[in-house]
């Protein structure tokens, strides 16, 4: 997680593409404006479910419709990443859809997937732009920073429930997999395949919880643990980042590939963060900002979420050669990309509630990580002061009546560690925890043995010996 919720700023939220069409079997399916080949509608469902007869809102719904329809198996439902993520978008785009669905489990299944609430066409949360970029994304360096900080999130939320309205109080999982179970019933199915990425694996966790008895199958791929705290999260992801850079140095170390070959990329990086908690380190793309050390370690590590290690190789190589910047002055950068993204905020709330609290979190992190100091992002600066109450707060799962449950994660992958991802298996019973021995986030796609893992689990029912590992694909 951490930077791994950029995936939308909640104040973009783009219009609809899918017209709005009653949730009749016979009128709610046609073309989607995006994409002719694939299947558009609009699903209604309750804003709050203890008042189901109370106001609605769309849910909007993609699908792609089985390729081999005489071997039809059912729906696959496609549970998005993110939080913010756009499942209609993953399935308008042939190229995305091509790399998450094999061509077997597209022959059998109606891939389906959608915008969940607060996200992009199903009535998207909208924030004031202004009060979103003045929230900033760098670490408080005392207290009086940190409660501004904490009136700055305060300021933004009152904007977001304003121009949002009732939808931001039902944005947890809980409330967005009793969508998925509406879903279910739009779709006609007895029962559903899910496969959930990353932080939609906190829905299908949610699923798995209240509604076991109607799934069929379900794979929870690169998994957040929803049973962990601040401080666990925070730690586990710092401790999951030193694995991957070190990961990323082993591969350098010995690859001509790599631009650093023979360098002595450790000290590289060292004299990186130095100069960063200096106030010294100048964005190679952009002079006039500051990087501190949550945004260094960012730059490092964001391309190893798809085993980019060439490119932070190159990253590193940039940055070295940057000049010392003159001013000690820090700039927060223009972008959105740290506003609190309230799907996770409704499933967390940061027990961080000071700076001391801060400064304490930071030294177990950098105990966790001496060479790549994961800085100020995910839980912290995400939720310590969201708009509304936390409706689902982390706990152990309690599954009963589900089938076996797949999982599977990559072993090196910060933003869901692979901690977090044995945890989980080890609450729900009977399920498989299968492990991708490489790097990047999301584990299912990632070479021929995930795949035919995968693709036989949902195929034919196929469950995997425990304890399987699949071998790391080559890097360059």
């Amino acid at each position: 997680m951490k930077t791994r919720f950029r995936a939308l700023a909640v104040a973009g939220a783009l219009a609809s593409s899918c017209a709005v069409v009653p949730a009749t079997a016979t009128t709610a399916w046609r073309p989607c404006q995006e994409n002719p080949n694939s299947e558009c509608a609009t699903m209604r469902v309750p804003v709050d479910w203890a008042d189901p007869a109370g106001p609605s809102i769309g849910i909007a719904v993609a699908r792609h419709r089985a390729t081999d329809p005489a071997a039809r198996a059912g729906s696959l439902v496609y549970a998005p990443a993110g939080p913010g993520s756009s499942g209609v978008d993953a399935m308008t785009n042939d190229q995305l859809f091509g790399l998450m669905f094999p061509p077997e489990q597209a022959a059998k299944f109606d891939v389906v997937s959608f915008d969940p609430r607060g996200v992009r066409r199903s009535s998207p949360v909208r924030c004031d732009a202004n009060l979103a970029g003045a929230l900033g994304d760098s670490a408080p360096r005392d207290q009086a920073e940190f409660t501004r900080l904490l009136d700055a999130q305060a300021a933004l939320g009152s904007s977001c429930r304003e121009r949002t309205g009732p939808v931001v109080d039902h944005l947890d999982s809980r409330t967005q997999a009793r969508d998925l179970d509406a879903l279910r019933a739009f779709l006609g199915e007895e029962k559903l395949n899910v496969y959930a990425l990353s932080y939609g694996t906190v829905v299908g966790e949610m699923y798995a919880e209240l509604f076991g008895d109607r799934i069929r199958a379900m794979v929870l791929d690169a998994v957040v643990d929803h049973s962990a705290d601040t401080v666990r999260t925070e730690v586990t992801g710092a401790a999951a980042a030193e694995d991957s850079f070190s990961y990323f140095v082993r591969w350098c170390d010995r690859s001509t590939a790599c631009p650093l070959h023979g360098k002595p990329v450790r000290a590289f990086v060292a004299a990186l963060y130095a100069k960063a908690d200096q106030g010294k380190l100048a964005d190679p793309d952009d002079q006039g900002h500051l990087l501190d050390r949550g945004g260094l370690a960012r730059r490092i590590l964001e391309p190893l979420g798809n085993a980019g290690v060439a490119e932070t190789a190159d990253r590193i190589a940039r940055l070295v050669t940057v000049p010392a910047a003159s001013s000690p002055e820090r700039a927060d950068p223009p972008s959105a990309d740290a506003l609190p993204i309230y799907l996770y905020c409704a499933d967390h709330r940061s027990s961080i509630g000071s700076y001391a609290a801060l400064r304490d979190i930071a030294a177990r992190k950098a105990a966790a990580a001496p060479e790549v100091k994961t800085g100020w992002h995910g839980v912290p600066q995400l939720c310590a002061n969201p708009p509304f109450a936390t409706a689902n707060p982390p706990h152990r799962l309690e599954v009963t009546g589900a089938p076996p449950v797949l999982v599977t994660n990559s072993r090196y992958d910060d933003s869901t560690p692979h901690d977090g991802a044995a945890r989980v298996a080890a609450q729900i019973t009977g399920s498989t925890l299968v492990t991708y021995d490489g790097m990047g986030h999301g584990a299912a796609v990632r070479g021929q043995c995930m795949r035919d893992v995968v693709t036989a689990y949902f195929t034919r029912g196929t469950t995997p010996p425990p304890g399987l590992h699949c071998p790391a694909e080559p890097l360059p």
